[in-house]
């Protein structure tokens, strides 16, 4: 092997022997993190890692391009999703590793801002990938194709201008190492870096049992009961030492592109039980993608006349217990009530009074409307009873967690259209929406909601998503989702928008025009 091999591979013991610390200025350490030792030392030129949150991934891709571009004199661009996380991203983790080790130092005398490092007689290129240019237009633009490189990596890749990420690829056509690094929380089982994955040799960490010793990789389904983590065939607890004494193990040896898989479950101080806890309080998406490292595709399952009926119950209804409604609105209103015990009213009528008389007659906690397209009834509505009705705007959400938003000032909710149709589907197919109502009197509900199919599109970054269109009527399924909306609110879902920017000294009256202007500029603001 020769020297410039060596130095790659023995990336994790310069490391420990040079002392390197972290942006905090403490000494790394790999007793908790040895599931990294392998991907410090490995320079495959094509990698991809699906990755929890929270791993310590981003500190050792950092270790690793200074290494390279020191050593081999490489160009690196490293892409972040926006250039404001380059402006987080240099400065708090890169500049302060830096400033805490000697030899990062001497290596970054010359030529060091935000935007670029050079290290020895190679450049790292920091760039963000979003521009508000089409498709075709960011081809033609050269954004990213100003630089010649050996190596992309591309960090938070999915939630990234996935047409940009390609772009860059044109950039490393005179290099002999080519390389392309992808790591992100995955998202979509569409993007970029999932499809990467798909072709890579997708490592997975093993563990070998202590009590009958069956090697196996951790899975939260088989692995984790009451709060411990147990082996899939004896059923014997796992302790944390054998989490951390693991190892990497292919599954298929014939592939090229090196692949790793790091979920929460092979950390040893993340807990069984704190992952219990993340799954049973998280949005199902955000357990799959930060929790567990892997794309959430969510239930394929039209919500059919099947799988209505099979929700039916009828036995113990309580029509006191934190109520809710949700109103699809038009000439004609649809209405969904529930509460805590499931859907106990569906209807039809042409007037608003009669949607309050509903509000007075089942003493509703909270009201979701939609917000369109009559203007006026429902927010003077909602200046007569403040804080109980809220008016809702379909917001794409893309680099948030959460997909639910509550602005207090104008007692507007915001919530990502195509995530919240799929947490109610997957609600209904996994029986955990109780509809109290007899099945003679579902016959437009089930109808509307056999309207919404889903499509594949791909959007204005280049990412293929999952999007619900209808066929047909579904103001039923859409008062539905604004019930359920309701009821999550109740519940305490969301995120409160707290840096509210509306207009100075603008009155908060609940007059329609005004109320108009407050949301248009909180939309422009927050969103």
């Amino acid at each position: 092997m020769d020297s410039e091999k060596i130095w790659d591979r023995a990336c994790s013991l310069w490391i420990k022997d040079s002392n390197i610390r972290n942006e905090k200025g403490n000494p790394l350490e790999f007793r908790n993190h040895k599931f990294l030792i392998d991907v410090y030392d490995d320079f495959t030129p094509i990698q991809v890692i699906r990755k929890a949150s929270q791993i310590g991934f981003s500190t050792a891709v950092i270790l690793k391009t200074f290494r390279l571009v020191k050593r081999r004199k490489y160009n690196v661009i490293y892409t972040l999703p926006t250039f404001g996380d380059v402006g987080q991203f240099v400065p708090s983790k890169v500049n302060a590793f830096i400033s805490n080790n000697e030899n990062l130092q001497s290596w970054t005398k010359d030529k060091d801002t935000i935007l670029q490092k050079k290290v020895g007689d190679g450049f790292i290129y920091y760039r963000g990938t979003f521009s508000k240019k089409n498709e075709r237009e960011k081809m033609e633009s050269g954004v990213g194709i100003m630089f010649s490189s050996d190596l992309n990596v591309h960090d938070e890749c999915d939630r990234s201008d996935q047409t940009i990420l390609e772009q860059y690829e044109s950039r490393l056509e005179a290099s002999s190492y080519k390389g392309r690094w992808y790591f992100s929380n995955p998202s979509s089982p569409h993007t970029l870096s999932q499809r990467v994955w798909e072709t890579s040799d997708q490592k997975h960490w093993f563990i070998k049992c202590e009590h009958c010793n069956l090697w196996q990789y951790l899975d939260y389904w088989k692995n984790i009961k009451a709060g411990q983590f147990v082996c899939q065939k004896c059923g014997k607890i796992i302790s944390d030492d054998t989490r951390r004494n693991g190892k990497w193990i292919k599954k298929y040896n014939d592939r090229d592109v090196s692949g790793y898989w790091i979920s929460h479950l092979i950390c040893p101080w993340i807990t069984a039980k704190e992952i219990e806890n993340s799954e049973a309080i998280k949005t199902k998406q955000y357990f799959y993608n930060f929790v567990l490292g892997l794309p959430y595709i969510g239930s394929d399952v039209v919500v059919n006349k099947d799988v209505i009926l099979r929700n039916v119950d009828l036995t113990n209804i309580n029509m006191k217990n934190h109520n809710v409604m949700g109103v699809d609105q038009g000439i004609k209103k649809h209405y969904v009530l529930m509460n805590t015990q499931g859907i106990f009213k569906v209807g039809i009528t042409e007037k608003w009074e009669e949607i309050e008389e509903l509000i007075k007659i089942y003493d509703m906690e909270v009201v979701v409307i939609d917000a369109m397209p009559d203007i006026t009834a429902p927010r003077k509505l909602r200046e007569k009873y403040i804080g109980k009705i809220w008016l809702n705007y379909f917001k794409r959400e893309i680099r948030k967690s959460d997909y639910i938003s509550w602005d207090y000032k104008t007692h507007t909710s915001y919530c990502d259209r195509t995530k919240m149709i799929q947490h109610v589907i997957d609600r209904f197919v996994n029986r955990e929406i109780r509809i109290q109502i007899s099945p003679e009197e579902l016959f437009d509900f089930i109808k509307h909601w056999g309207a919404l199919y889903k499509i594949v599109e791909k959007d204005n970054m280049g990412v293929e998503r999952d999007m619900w269109e209808s066929a047909g009527d579904d103001h039923f399924a859409f008062a539905t989702i604004y019930a359920m909306l309701a009821l999550e609110k109740v519940e305490g879902a969301g995120t409160e928008i707290k840096d509210y920017t509306g207009e100075k000294n603008e009155p908060y009256s609940g007059v329609a025009p005004s109320i108009q202007g407050i949301i248009e500029k909180s939309e422009r603001d927050n969103f």
